[in-house]
């Protein structure tokens, strides 16, 4: 039973008021979606350039400077946890990645996501799957291929790499087991 009403629109029943109400719908329709492809242009012109535009990744947080404008910078001491961490697991000194979120939820400083103080399994999975980490950017959905970052690394390339060759390892023994 509620009734319409706007101070710059008259509503109606008849076909010029609606024809009046579908036109702004649509102009305001059109400038939602600019606005979106604009947005998702100035993101991608930046990853472009090596600047992070998503959700800082946890051990990061974004901060202004000069002409860089909001970059990602080490958010410690939660960073510092996160390179022993990942260090740990490329040199071999941690296993598996079950050791690295025991490592994560002996520390103090670390961040739990899970109940109970815990980390979530998924947290250490996608961290561990991550080049932003060693000072890189890519986003593979917009096509946007591995380049140095301007953010200062949390690990080196050459660590992330061996990360990289010890998961596919734990990937791969399995299948020689079988066969």
């Amino acid at each position: 039973g509620g009734l319409l009403e706007s101070p710059s629109i008259e509503f109606g029943e008849d076909s010029d008021p609606r024809l009046v109400e579908h036109m702004l719908a649509s102009v305001a329709q059109h400038q939602r979606e600019k606005n979106a492809e604009q947005t998702s242009n100035r993101m991608k012109g930046r990853l472009l350039n090596g600047y992070a535009v998503f959700c800082a990744p946890i051990g990061y947080k974004y901060e202004k400077r000069g002409q860089h404008g909001k970059i990602l910078i080490r958010d410690e001491p939660v960073a510092s946890i996160i390179q022993e961490a990942l260090e740990s697991y490329a040199s071999g000194r941690f296993t598996s990645q079950a050791e690295i979120k025991r490592f994560f939820e002996r520390h103090p400083d670390y961040p739990k996501d899970g109940p109970n103080g815990t980390v979530r399994q998924q947290r250490v999975s996608d961290m561990l799957s991550r080049v932003i980490y060693a000072g890189y950017i890519e986003h593979g959905p917009w096509k946007v291929s591995r380049r140095l970052g301007h953010h200062e690394p949390i690990i080196s390339l050459d660590t992330f790499e061996a990360i990289q060759a010890r998961k596919a390892e734990k990937t791969i023994a399995p299948m020689r087991q079988q066969l």
